[in-house]
Formats: structure tokens, sequence, C-alpha cells
């Protein structure tokens, strides 16, 4: 397993998120028991996948421009912290910008938290998918 420790490069809708600080992503399904009100089900079944994101950038008029609502392609590109390592691409297609977050602080530089999410549609695909970059 690669070890990552610099974010080289944030994209969102063919557009670069300048000046990335961190990213997170977080991959889950709703789950519910199957069979219907059974006191102790003994399966599962799930809804569809969501992805949801949080990038931390420190360009806020970068962030100011987004739309609300927005949908594309967020592509974040990873680097190894072990030199002939492999860096990473991480994609979550359909993104939707569902939240901007500005923070204006007296002490330090401003930054923006960007939060999108994304669904598997029909629960065909997950649109999460990740690959070491050549």
């Amino acid at each position: 397993m690669g070890r990552y420790t610099d974010i080289h490069s944030v994209s969102f809708a063919g557009s670069v998120l300048p000046l990335p600080l961190s990213a997170r992503i977080v991959r889950k399904v709703e789950i519910s028991p199957a069979g219907g009100e059974e006191a102790f089900a003994t399966s599962v079944q799930t809804a569809e996948a969501a992805v949801t994101a949080e990038v931390r950038i420190r360009d806020t008029a970068a962030a100011e421009a987004l739309s609300l609502g927005e949908q594309g392609e967020l592509v974040l590109t990873i680097g190894a912290s072990e030199s002939g390592q492999a860096g990473r691409a991480v994609t979550l297609a359909g993104a939707v910008l569902s939240a901007v977050e500005l923070a204006y602080e007296q002490s330090s530089m401003a930054s923006a938290v960007l939060r999108f999410v994304a669904e598997a549609a029909g629960g065909g695909s997950d649109p999460f998918s990740a690959e070491d970059e050549s």
C-alpha cells in the first residue's frame, strides 16, 4: 500500500482549483434490514452508493466563482511519498457541488472548503475510481 503526501492538483468540471490544502473522500452506502419489519433480520439491503468529498483550498476567489449545484468530474492528483512510487489519480464522476464554506481569519490566510456529493446512477456503477499514474 502506498503512502501519499502531496496533493499535486485538484480540478472540478475541467477547472483547476488552485492551492489545495487537503481532501477527504467518504464512500458509503445506506443499509436497512431486508425482508420488512422483522425484529431480527438476518440480511440487509443497500441503497445506492453515495460518495462525498471535501476539498480545502486557499484560493477563496476560485471558490466564490463556483455555482452551488454545478455538476462535473472531480479529479485529485496525489503524489507518492517514496521516490519511484507512482502517484495516484482519484476521480469522482458526476460530482455535484453541494456547499461552499469560506473562512476569513484575522491571523491566517483565508481558505475555502468545498463539499461535493455523487451517487451511483441506478446502483449500476460506483462514481469513485482511483488508479496509479503512469
